[in-house]
């Protein structure tokens, strides 16, 4: 990605501030964060290829995107995201004159079985750079203990909750990064992750980048099945190429 303008900085800067969710006092509870679910798709609604890294968002919804990583005190992708791309999980692409001192958010992993690389730049890039945060890797009660002390060495914290077919119970991992201190939580995916907090009925805030391209049926789709809860749009802002959408859930209505 080449340099940016400070046009488009602020034009990111003056979306979220439109929103009304990332600008008033949390909606977390005493349970769990206030969730923002976030992702980049299709005009044929697709998120990935399966397997694949799948680059949707253009330069100027990207800024966007890490601007949004500031407001947020957590951010949070399953293992498989971690494997396929090799995220850092931090934000860079603000101005310069911000990059020493913006807000890194705390890098969170969905992993069942700690199967995370340890050549990972969640790992890695916190042991040289020090702004930068040591992963917490949430994972199931069958993980491998030599696996876990081998991360808890690294510097990286393990956090073990309940399973339910082999899948992190949802409400179990908010409620803990809830008690670690997490109260605004942006989830990035990939694909099993963004379908699962869909289904949970926990989202409060969606923010969907709508990128000019068809993927075809090869791609994964956000949603499995319909949502039952009402989406009420809040805000359409197109950033270059792209259009986002920032939209609030309501649940337990009707």
């Amino acid at each position: 990605m080449g340099e940016l303008s400070n046009t488009v900085f602020s034009h990111a800067e003056e979306f979220v501030q439109q929103v009304p969710l990332l600008v008033t006092s949390s909606h977390a509870t005493i349970n769990r964060p206030a969730i923002t679910l976030t992702f980049a798709q299709s005009l044929d609604g697709k998120i990935s290829l399966p397997g694949q890294q799948l680059l949707l968002s253009g330069a100027e919804s990207m800024a966007m995107t890490h601007r949004l990583r500031s407001m947020h005190d957590g951010i949070l992708v399953g293992i498989d995201t971690v494997i396929c791309d090799d995220p850092q999980l931090c934000v860079r692409h603000v101005p310069a004159s911000e990059l020493t001192s913006v807000a890194h958010p705390q890098p969170i992993v969905l992993d069942s079985q700690l199967r995370i690389p340890l050549t990972a730049r969640l790992l890695v890039g916190p042991q040289t750079n020090s702004r930068l945060k040591m992963p917490f890797i949430v994972t199931g009660p069958d993980h491998d203990p030599a696996r876990r002390a081998q991360l808890e060495q690294m510097g990286a914290r393990v956090v073990v909750v309940a399973c339910d077919a082999g899948r992190l119970c949802l409400g179990a991992v908010v409620r803990e990064l809830r008690q670690l201190g997490i109260m605004r939580l942006m989830v990035e995916g990939g694909a099993r992750v963004i379908q699962a907090f869909l289904e949970s009925q926990i989202v409060d805030l969606l923010i969907i980048t709508i990128a000019p391209v068809l993927v075809g049926s090869s791609g994964v789709a956000a949603a499995l099945s319909p949502l039952s809860a009402p989406i009420v749009p809040q805000l359409y802002e197109q950033f270059g190429r792209d259009v986002v959408m920032a939209a609030t859930i309501l649940h337990n209505v009707g």
